[in-house]
């Protein structure tokens, strides 16, 4: 296995282990037992031929939007809405399994039509994927899902004339249904007002944004090297999940949040190596994971540092959170399939 991409992973999971433990003692032994099906996932998905995945992705994509449509029937959610199934002891939010398949599908229709064929089809697919997860509601997930999937279709080099034409006819479809849907889910439109409030020096308690006024408070507890892990956090809501970075930093101080930084940035700069060596489909799909674990980790601590509303997105591998670690760990061992891949390719070219 690729040794920078493994030890980047397990060292972001020990620090998850750290994080939740600071935050919420009493969910240790869960956050556990999740990190343990995050690595059975790991090494699932290091054992998995990507290419197969490619072969099959369309399907893939399909039975994910079967479980976004079925989850908005049945599924369970905190405040009425319904965002994951409840199985027991575990609960699946197939929103998070969305972020692979549309990687995967994306990555396979490039491969298979090139980068100048009409982009109609895959566009009507991530905007289904996106729009059901908005009317979960998932405002957070959605933006992603939609910024993942443009970034791919960029860094694919579909030209900017599909892009801007489609962009604009979705604009238009959308701006209609706007105001009703921030009327109806009005924490979205809260969410910003509270971080505008942050930036004006007015967060009050009941705001959002004091989440990011207690977090900030929390790294400057935790100073250069840590208040350690049996530390006394100050209030901090989601110091385990959405705020888990602040409460690594607090157990650990500046250097350790210093560490997490520069453990993204190995996954960022090996999975763009990945990329750039295999080319091709699987180099895009290389890309696309290695954007979703990236991107939505720089989102998430953007929001911890307060340069960016509270959005909800998980800490990749470090979150307390039973579907984001899962897939989280999927993404990871699919780039250690590739990682795999590579360095098979590697040795046939130079012994040829």
């Amino acid at each position: 296995m690729d040794p920078t991409l493994l030890l980047s992973g397990l060292l972001l999971l020990a620090f998850g282990l750290l994080g939740v433990g600071v935050a919420e003692p009493g969910l240790l032994e869960d956050h556990l037992l999740r990190v343990g099906l995050a690595l059975l996932a790991m090494l699932g998905g290091s054992l998995l031929s990507v290419r197969f995945l490619l072969r099959h992705a369309l399907a893939l994509l399909l039975l994910n939007l079967l479980l976004l449509a079925l989850v908005l029937l049945v599924g369970d959610g905190p405040m009425g809405v319904r965002r994951w199934f409840d199985l027991g002891p575990f609960a699946f939010q197939p929103s998070e399994l969305a972020k692979i398949a549309l990687v995967l599908y994306l990555a396979s229709f490039v491969g298979r039509k090139g980068e100048d064929y009409p982009i109609l089809g895959p566009t009507l697919l991530v905007g289904s994927t996106v729009g059901l997860v908005l009317v979960e509601p998932d405002f957070a997930t959605a933006l992603f899902l939609f910024l993942l999937g443009t970034s791919l279709f960029v860094l694919a080099e579909v030209p900017w004339r599909r892009l801007i034409a489609i962009g604009l006819a979705g604009f238009l479809v959308l701006v209609p249904f706007s105001g009703a849907y921030l009327n109806r889910f009005r924490y979205v439109s809260e969410r910003f007002s509270g971080f505008l409030s942050y930036l004006k020096g007015e967060a009050r308690p009941e705001e959002t944004a004091y989440q990011v006024l207690q977090a900030q408070k929390a790294i400057l507890l935790g100073g250069p090297f840590g208040q350690g892990p049996g530390g006394s956090l100050p209030h901090l809501p989601e110091a385990h999940n959405d705020m888990v970075f602040a409460s690594v930093v607090f157990a650990t101080g500046w250097l350790g949040g210093l560490v997490v930084l520069f453990l993204y940035g190995l996954l960022f700069l090996r999975g763009l190596s990945l990329a750039l060596k295999l080319g091709g489909a699987e180099g895009l799909v290389a890309l696309g994971l290695t954007l979703y674990l990236v991107l939505q980790a720089a989102l998430n601590i953007g929001v911890t540092l307060g340069f960016l509303p509270v959005t909800g997105v998980p800490l990749p591998l470090v979150s307390y959170g039973g579907s984001s670690l899962l897939v989280s760990g999927l993404a990871l061992g699919l780039l250690l399939s590739l990682a795999r891949k590579a360095m098979g390719k590697g040795v046939r070219e130079w012994s040829s």
